[in-house]
């Protein structure tokens, strides 16, 4: 059993972390920072590289994931809502195998493995929360994420309305409402 242990456990292993690479959204925020009211605007930032009909597509997600939590778009806004969107065009998994050879005292043996890079686009989305009168960054929410090719607009909008609420979860909800 030890030598069927020492060659698949560190094998199992690398699948187990290779499968447990998640894309969870990374969330952070200025806890001193106390907002003070309720109505907001969305703006694209630049230097994104995302279309217009999906920069369209993620501003509805955003309004309406920030109305269901209590907040309403409109003039004058008490804070705005920054997002950002870059598509890096075939990224590679980085995975791959090796070949090894070796002996223990009479016995030999060796192992030959092949490179596996798979690729594919991911999408790069970043929303933030700022107050306009002094620029200053309360709120923010990053997430990496595969991008599937889509077969429909109902498709696209479905996948930029999970991201997007997905980044809002732990957004505030409005001060007396219950999340």
């Amino acid at each position: 059993m030890g030598k069927w242990f020492v060659f698949f456990f560190p094998v199992a292993m690398m699948f187990l972390l290779a499968g447990c690479v998640g894309s969870a959204p990374t969330v952070d925020y200025d806890p001193s920072f106390a907002l003070g009211g309720k109505k907001f605007g969305v703006v694209q930032t630049r230097g994104g590289n995302i279309d217009p009909l999906n920069a369209e597509r993620i501003e509805r997600a955003l309004t309406r994931s920030l109305e269901a939590k209590g907040y309403h778009s409109e003039d004058p806004v008490d804070f705005l809502v920054r997002y950002s969107v870059t598509v890096v065009k075939d990224v590679p998994s980085n995975f791959s195998f090796g070949f090894g050879i070796g002996s223990y005292g009479r016995h030999g043996g060796g192992s030959v493995g092949t490179s596996v890079t798979p690729t594919g686009d991911r999408v790069r989305i970043r929303i933030e929360t700022v107050d306009p009168q002094s620029g200053k960054v309360f709120w923010s929410a990053e997430k990496v994420e595969a991008l599937p090719v889509f077969d429909s607009p109902e498709s696209r909008e479905r996948f930029w309305n999970d991201i997007v609420r997905e980044l809002l979860e732990k957004f505030p909800d409005t001060p007396g409402r219950a999340g």
